[in-house]
């Protein structure tokens, strides 16, 4: 649960979300507003015709070389798509990228074009990596990507998330950043030659260096309020003062240095030639940009108060400000989030991909084209090398246990169970009596509704939808705190949490009615942020975070006698609860957010009149409840909430609007909400996304809107700007009091801080060095009036009225018998005999042979296939297996499914092919007739879905069986089934 953020940028950012959102209607408590529908001005095309190219892209537009570009994520993977002027822009997607192993229900991601227009540099990850402070920093997965060929070569390195990574400049060298953090701080700089796709030695410097970008054989980026180069053996020279952090750092073809600054409310473009600062353009915080394009051009977009005169580079377009510009300036387009876009990964169908809208003008004409396209995953490249190879039996490092003396029958068995023996997360995957229930968003609320008032105490009767428990209640067993202060959490604060935490997710891979496995962050404790890429594979269970469910609650989540340091493992009853029960975890989660509510009042971080019903005085809470709060010593040493989460932090983008917020606040026909900043969660911190979920709310697909929003009070437009005005002052929180002054800018030196940007954290250990403590530990107050302007919670199940739990969702409901089958089949399936399934009551499940699962090991004794292996309920008696196809040993699982070992005959033999998961069009069915001989099968499971598919009539002697193995199948990422097998005596058809 202890996760962090980053910062909003007008880089090129990964176009997805966690959900959709809705904007509030604002004048009244009651209100759920809706996004307006917005007219469609001319028909959505994949390109502009032929008869109209030279009318809407003028007569060149034959022997352009322009290049329009922009990325989108999803389920699927991160998608780099692309438009060339020479083809009408007739958009393809030109690579799909994404790594196995990773249980996200969107990738996310920045990328930039180097300066020949051929080639991205991608940085990529699962959307959850935003909630964990190194992971944001330097666990992103980087590659190349030929925009013409499509070829991606992915790179031995994991970098920073932050907006400004990774940064192109004037030639084909790219700076890749990793940014350290409060406990490794610092921050390193690698030179990629994008052309030879290779990585230069490591730079290191003390502090944190932002927005870096090539130049000569070093950097040039923010220093804190100075514009700085760094030499390739680590010298700093600053070059230019800058009023605040320097950001959106454009180096052009002459030689200069273009970069936007902002002090208060406005924003200036500056440009350094040798050493000597000009400006260009001046005005309004967020009215103006500069976009990279080709050969080292740089344009300025937007509306600025005052523009000078230009040197030859820059080129100002009358574009958007928000407006992306491809390579030569020929289209600027806006990305157009849909309603189908923007739900969560495990809600939109597989076969119905959200296509990708794109509001484009061609500046030469002043024609506008309305774009869309569907992204389409391409074949997979091999795994990151980031993510290790495995080693031989005999390489350094740990051997298998079964070949050690302490090998246990447990080990013996391992390679055959999908459970593992020995993890330290209490509550295990993999086990079909260990199955979580994923609710439905109404079911959410209401749980939410109920447990701010201490009023969730259903009674869950003894073994309750199969979770193996004896009687209890939620808030019987998690029972609420007492706020200091009084009154109750608002409940748009506790949804906002659980929004970001987990997307409203209880179980992996499900969808709202379903059961699977618990959602569980980083259960096998692998390393893939660290400076060791060799290894990111490896299962390490001492590392294991354990956070689960819709809240990833992972305080006392590991087993007893395998706890953190410090921490007390939970009872067994209640670790299985927080674990399975969305109900149960939400009364846990209220505890903690409640626990860091407590702490920051009592300690005298107070926001505004510290009302906890109001929205905005939870932005210290919600700060601690990610990154933790650091109590007073009483020794003068710095205590509060961290530096991470400072607004004023340099890794987030001074120019950002706050999260999900309309567009223009001003006009009150916008209604729509900026629905990309959720494409990027990693631009804003923690507590700003949740008051930002807060007032917007997550749509998942099943209910409409998520939940009810937060309102404000006021007429249209009063209400607008009180909700506009959700987010403080960045230099709120820097001061003399916390060692943090906005004017100036240090590197951070301390040891292990080497990452870090430069910023205005002050602060030194007792060596004299940067340290980043720059903890803030004072009240705030921004809105004097809050009991007029702060947001209000909208409470939709008011506990006075005794409502029900919401019922059950209905997503794709299983086959719980085999009856499509004469009544003489013999059914093969996993399910242990007598076992019950959530779904199938009173069924008993038929396995009338044995069905066996091979697990392979990616290093001598650990079982990577294991990682990116999942159960389902709706499959043949409400259970399946599913995997990915990826060619991989490394996730290798072979299935077997036997009769009776004396069977034979003539047989038909078919195999169930479940509703979901099971989308692989290439799975090979090897039929084993007992004689030695094989026949294979392919089959195409999304096309065969929810049905039993004849695999054809066989003589089978003693010994035959039927095999399913992930290896065969092209590596596509497709998910493939496992699920039961029919043998019908005297042959099928």
């Amino acid at each position: 649960m202890k996760m962090t953020a980053l910062n909003v940028s007008r880089r090129r950012l990964a176009l997805l979300t966690t959900g959709a959102v809705t904007v509030s209607l604002l004048q009244g408590p009651m209100a759920q507003a809706r996004p307006e529908p917005q007219p469609t001005q001319q028909p959505r095309v994949g390109t502009v015709a032929a008869a109209d190219r030279d009318r809407v892209l003028g007569r060149s537009w034959r022997g352009s070389t322009d290049r329009a570009w922009t990325t989108a994520g999803d389920a699927d993977g991160f998608h780099v798509l692309v438009a060339d002027a020479a083809d009408g822009y007739a958009w393809r997607t030109a690579a799909t990228l994404r790594e196995a192993g990773f249980d996200t229900d969107r990738w996310i991601g920045n990328a930039c074009v180097t300066s020949s227009g051929r080639r991205a540099v991608v940085v990529y990850a699962p959307r959850t990596f935003t909630n964990k402070a190194e992971l944001s920093a330097r666990g992103g997965f980087t590659a190349v990507v030929d925009l013409s060929t499509g070829a991606v070569t992915k790179l031995p390195v994991t970098t920073s998330l932050a907006y400004f990574n990774p940064g192109c400049g004037a030639g084909e060298s790219v700076a890749l950043t990793q940014e350290g953090d409060e406990e490794q701080p610092g921050t390193r700089l690698l030179r990629l030659d994008a052309e030879r796709a290779e990585v230069g030695r490591k730079v290191q410097l003390k502090g944190q260096f932002t927005s870096a970008v090539p130049s000569g054989d070093g950097f040039v980026g923010a220093l804190g309020d100075r514009l700085a180069s760094v030499d390739a053996k680590g010298g700093v020279r600053n070059l230019a003062a800058s009023r605040g952090v320097p950001f959106a750092i454009r180096p052009d073809r002459d030689g200069g240095v273009n970069f936007l600054e902002s002090a208060g409310g406005t924003m200036r473009a500056r440009r350094l030639t040798k050493s000597k600062v000009t400006t260009l353009a001046e005005g309004k915080m967020g009215a103006f940009d500069l976009e990279r394009g080709a050969a080292g051009r740089v344009f300025l977009t937007g509306r600025p108060a005052a523009v000078k005169r230009l040197p030859a580079p820059v080129t100002r377009l009358a574009v958007s400000a928000s407006a992306e510009v491809s390579t030569t300036g020929g289209l600027a387009f806006q990305r157009k989030m849909t309603a189908q876009e923007t739900l969560p990964g495990a809600a939109t169908p597989a076969d119905a991909k959200a296509p990708v809208q794109l509001d484009a003008q061609v500046p030469a004409t002043g024609d506008t084209v309305a774009f869309q396209v569907t992204p389409t995953a391409t074949t997979p490249a091999a795994a990151t090398p980031a993510l290790g190879v495995s080693r031989p039996a005999t390489a350094a490092g740990p051997q298998s246990r079964t070949a050690t003396a302490e090998a246990t029958t447990g080990d013996l068995f391992e390679p055959y169970t999908p459970q593992d023996p020995d993890p330290w997360c209490a509550v295990p995957r993999n086990d079909m009596a260990t199955q979580a229930y994923h609710p439905r968003p109404r079911q959410i609320e209401w749980a939410v509704d109920y447990a701010i008032f201490g009023a969730l105490a259903q009674t869950r009767p003894a073994n309750f939808r199969g979770f193996g428990l004896p009687a209890y209640s939620p808030q019987g067993m998690f029972p609420p705190r007492t706020l200091a202060g009084g009154k109750h959490v608002a409940a748009q604060i506790m949804l906002g949490i659980l929004a970001q935490e987990s997307n409203l997710w209880q179980a992996s891979q499900t969808q709202s009615g379903e059961y699977g496995n618990p959602l569980i962050g980083n259960y096998y404790g692998r390393h893939y942020y660290d400076a060791d890429t060799s290894d990111d594979w490896r299962i390490h269970w001492d590392e294991a975070d354990c956070g689960y469910g819709v809240g990833q609650v992972t305080d006392g989540m590991r087993k007893a006698g395998k706890e953190k340091p410090g921490e007390t493992a939970r009872p067994a009853d209640h670790q299985r609860a927080i674990a399975l029960d969305y109900a149960a975890n939400i009364a846990a989660a209220l505890q903690i957010l409640q626990d860091k509510w407590n702490q920051t009042y009592n300690a005298n971080l107070r926001i505004n009149n510290a009302d906890p019903t109001r929205i905005e005085n939870w932005y210290f809470a919600a700060w601690a409840y990610n990154s933790g709060f650091y109590p007073d010593k009483g020794d003068g040493s710095p205590w509060g909430v961290g530096w991470g989460n400072n607004p004023i932090n340099p890794r987030y983008d001074p120019a950002r609007h706050p999260f999900l917020d309309v567009a223009d606040p001003y006009n009150v026909n916008d209604n729509v909400p900026v629905f990309s900043d959720a494409a990027h969660p990693q631009d804003w911190p923690y507590q700003e996304k949740v008051i930002g979920w807060a007032a917007q709310s997550i749509d998942t697909g099943d209910d409409g809107v998520g939940f009810r929003t937060a309102w404000w009070l006021g007429d249209p437009l009063q209400a607008r700007l009180r909700r506009t005005a959700q987010t403080p002052p960045f230099l709120k929180f820097c001061n003399f009091t916390n060692t943090c002054d906005p004017m100036q800018s240090v590197q951070p030196n301390a040891p292990g801080m080497e990452t870090e940007k430069p910023g205005p954290c002050l602060h030194k250990n007792s060596a004299g060095q940067y340290d980043l403590k720059c903890w803030f530990h004072l009240p705030v107050i921004w809105k004097d009036d809050c009991i007029d302007s702060c947001g209000f919670e909208g409470i939709r199940y008011d506990v006075p009225m005794n409502y029900s739990e919401p019922t059950d969702g209905t997503h794709n409901p299983p086959k719980c018998t085999a009856s499509q089958l004469p009544s003489n089949a013999i059914v093969v399936d996993f399910i242990r005999a007598g076992a019950s399934t959530p779904r199938c009551p009173g069924v008993t499940p038929r396995n009338d042979g044995t069905a066996q699962l091979e697990f392979k090991a990616g290093w001598p004794g650990e079982y990577t296939s294991k990682i990116d292996f999942h159960q389902l309920d709706n499959g043949m008696g409400g259970h399946h297996w599913f995997t990915r196809a990826r060619a991989s040993y490394k996730n290798q699982v072979i299935a077997t499914w036997s009769p009776p070992v004396a069977y034979a005959g003539w047989t038909g033999i078919y195999a169930y092919i479940p509703q979901t998961g099971a989308r692989a069009p290439d799975v090979v069915y090897d039929i084993k007739t007992g004689d030695g001989r094989i026949r294979h099968v392919t089959v195409d499971q999304e096309f065969h879905r929810n049905s039993w598919v004849f695999l054809g009539n066989y003589q089978l002697r003693s010994g035959s069986s039927v095999t399913l193995d992930s290896f065969k199948p092209a590596p596509s990422e497709k998910t493939i089934g496992f699920d039961a097998i029919g043998f019908v005596p005297g042959g099928g058809s």
